[in-house]
């Protein structure tokens, strides 16, 4: 009730005799200001709203640094590969300097440059060990080498054949092992390509000793004796005869007067007793052609104890006088333990009606 408040009431809202409802006292007389009952209360518990703060600012990319982070690592992977080296040492510099370029962009990250110049350097380490390990082996390779035949000059620019090789006798330190020996050879060059070809016949005499991952290397040379090539046969060489070919990619213009063989010395083979080693046997090989290409077809068996993956085939074509006229290799993905794999290949530079024998190898 209004009309209950002394005078001597301080300031504030009290009930104004309507039900729900309060009036202000200003200390001295009521005013027109009127609320419902518990609006202050309400008013109390309400939390103002604040003005959101501005949304943080996003740091931009730094591209620079991710391609060169990209670059140093795509380098360090060819780096470790021997046969890629030279695609690691180009990308690996090319990494380290967009890394140092990179750490200099204002107002962007930093750590993708500075990963780059760490994997670079690295890679870089990397690298020259790889080197190292694979001139070493080279270097192994180049004079740990007994095999050395000189074929005779050919009459025929593309074609030529040689003697075959007395048997060294001299038996190696290695206990009972003997020297490979040099059979026939033969070489030419693919008139349509311009690449030179070789096919060289090697005996191991031993029937207990292997040559595992042996290096064959074949050099290509002119009548005045400038060695004008070399071809590189790595395999595994098992007792008895075979036959191995290869290319001759940088003949261009040369003509081949004679070719000479080197391969792995005595020392380098490694016991293998007869009756523990696996072999391969070779099915029947059938020809036929395709438009002017003779095509080939054959079966290879294996009595390994183990399955056997990419199998090389070396296939050599003679014509009706028995001369080589033309080589060629190709692969079996997988050949079972105990099993048997189809293998075929196509001949474009052969008469169709050559002869042609084939030849298995690890």
């Amino acid at each position: 009730m209004t009309d209950s408040i002394t005078p001597s009431a301080p300031a504030g809202w009290f009930p104004a005799g309507v039900e729900g409802q309060e009036r202000y006292w200003d200390g001295a007389v009521w005013t027109d200001q009127v609320r419902p009952v518990g609006a202050a209360a309400a008013q109390a518990d309400a939390v103002p709203e604040l003005p959101s703060g501005p949304a943080p600012e996003k740091k931009p990319r730094n591209i620079l640094g991710i391609v060169a982070l990209a670059v140093s690592i795509v380098g360090f992977i060819f780096a470790c590969i021997p046969g890629s080296l030279i695609v690691g040492w180009i990308l690996l510099p090319i990494g380290f300097i967009l890394g140092i370029i990179a750490l200099f962009q204002k107002d962007k990250p930093k750590w993708q440059g500075l990963t780059a110049i760490i994997v670079s350097i690295v890679g870089t380490i990397v690298g020259v060990i790889v080197f190292l390990a694979v001139a070493a082996t080279a270097f192994d390779n180049a004079f740990g080498d007994a095999i050395t035949e000189e074929v005779g000059t050919s009459d025929v620019v593309e074609e030529g054949t040689a003697e075959e090789a007395p048997a060294v006798e001299e038996e190696s330190a290695v206990a009972g092992a003997q020297d490979l020996v040099l059979g026939e050879t033969a070489f030419g060059i693919d008139t349509e390509s311009g690449f030179g070809w070789y096919a060289v016949q090697l005996t191991n005499p031993n029937a207990d000793y292997v040559f595992l991952g042996a290096g064959i290397d074949v050099e290509a040379y002119d009548a005045n004796g400038v060695l004008i090539d070399t071809g590189t046969t790595y395999t595994t060489i098992f007792s008895g005869t075979s036959w191995f070919v290869g290319d001759f990619i940088d003949v261009g213009t040369a003509h081949i007067d004679h070719i000479e063989v080197r391969g792995p010395t005595a020392e380098a083979a490694t016991s293998a007793p007869a009756g523990e080693t696996g072999s391969f046997t070779l099915g029947e090989v059938t020809t036929g052609s395709e438009y002017d290409r003779m095509t080939v077809n054959g079966t290879v068996t294996s009595n390994f104890s183990e399955d056997q993956e990419i199998v090389r085939i070396d296939v050599i074509a003679r014509d009706g006088g028995g001369k080589i006229v033309g080589v060629d290799y190709t692969y079996t993905d997988r050949v079972p333990a105990g099993g048997t794999a189809a293998w075929n290949i196509g001949f474009w530079q052969v008469p169709l009606d050559s002869k042609v024998e084939a030849y298995p190898h690890l």
